[in-house]
């Protein structure tokens, strides 16, 4: 592991970045605005500290869009950067009285010095990758409008109010019909930027060998994964995806159920739910699997579960080999 001598706290929002310096004899806090003239200024700030670039590591909260330009800026410089989730650092820091962006910045920088161990790099996503990831969270904003725009129909309908459910479904006819249109517009732009990448057009074509693995999921891996450079370990993708099972037990007295982690990818678990429920429909030895375990008395919530991580260990092992998947016979 590498040994660094410098330790950089940031507490990244949509304006404004707040850093903290900090070492056992001075704590330094500056405040930037997130676009670039702010990391202009950061840079001189950075050099004036006497921090060689080498030596030094950038700590931040995982904030999705608002650490970008930070994170890029960074990498760009030759900085190394982690971004860790929020949840990580709030469990592994001491209580802290009192909320600012200044004390955010300096708890993460502490906790940087602290949990090295811990220590995973950010990595710029591929520009490729890039589009895709964007594209991607369209179509799920898109998804989650017609969502919305939904489900108040059903809900009249269940109330037995056919009459408004008429009437509501016929008033946004026309939007939920450019809403489908946009929507298959995106997944057409998704699969035309795969197509043109030969290594992501192989590694789609993989993945989706899998029985159960569709559009939606193999995208997803492919995004959080980054076309799995980052993580390429079925164990680590399935604790990730929050489907790998962990015993819950102490003593003699504490005898809980082996359960899955709340702290996890929800929307590639999300999207490994429904893999699996089309893995047990169209695999005929999942399918067989599934009937047995139940039969022997456990909850098909639990044997889904189990399902989900065959199928990421499939695909796994698959895109390891570079192998499409061959179904075995049931």
């Amino acid at each position: 592991m590498k040994a660094y001598k410098y330790f950089y706290g940031v507490d990244v929002s949509k304006k404004t970045v707040d850093i903290v310096y900090t070492d056992k004899q001075i704590t330094i806090h500056q405040k930037f605005t997130n676009d670039a003239p702010g990391m202009d200024q950061l840079m001189d700030w950075f050099r004036q500290n006497n921090t060689p670039s080498g030596d030094t590591l950038f700590c931040m909260e995982a904030t999705g869009l608002y650490c970008l330009t930070l994170t890029h800026f960074l990498s760009s410089h030759s900085i190394d950067v982690w971004v860790e989730h929020a949840a990580n650092i709030k469990k592994a820091t001491a209580l802290v009285r009192g909320k600012n962006d200044k004390v955010d910045a300096h708890r993460i920088a502490v906790y940087a010095t602290k949990n090295l161990d811990r220590l995973r790099l950010w990595k710029p996503m591929e520009a490729t990758l890039e589009k895709i990831k964007h594209l991607a969270t369209l179509r799920e904003r898109l998804v989650e409008t017609v969502k919305r725009l939904t489900v108040p129909v059903r809900e009249f309908e269940e109330r037995g109010d056919f009459a408004m459910s008429r009437l509501l479904t016929k008033s946004m006819k026309k939007t939920l019909a450019a809403l489908d249109k946009d929507m298959a517009s995106v997944e057409s732009q998704i699969m035309g930027i795969v197509n043109q990448d030969e290594n992501l057009k192989q590694l789609y074509k993989i993945i989706t060998s899998v029985v159960g693995i569709g559009f939606v999921t193999a995208i997803n891996l492919m995004i959080h994964t980054h076309a799995f450079s980052i993580m390429n370990d079925a164990r680590k993708l399935a604790c990730y995806c929050g489907v790998a099972p962990f015993e819950y037990s102490s003593g003699s007295s504490i005898r809980g159920k082996t359960k899955v982690h709340h702290m996890a990818n929800k929307k590639i678990k999300c999207n490994l739910h429904m893999a699996s429920i089309a893995a047990v429909k169209h695999d005929a030895g999942l399918k067989q699997y599934y009937e047995r375990k139940v039969a022997e008395g456990k909850s098909k919530m639990s044997v889904l579960n189990a399902v989900k991580n065959k199928l990421l260990a499939r695909v796994v092992s698959c895109v390891n080999n570079q192998k499409i998947y061959v179904k075995m016979a049931a």
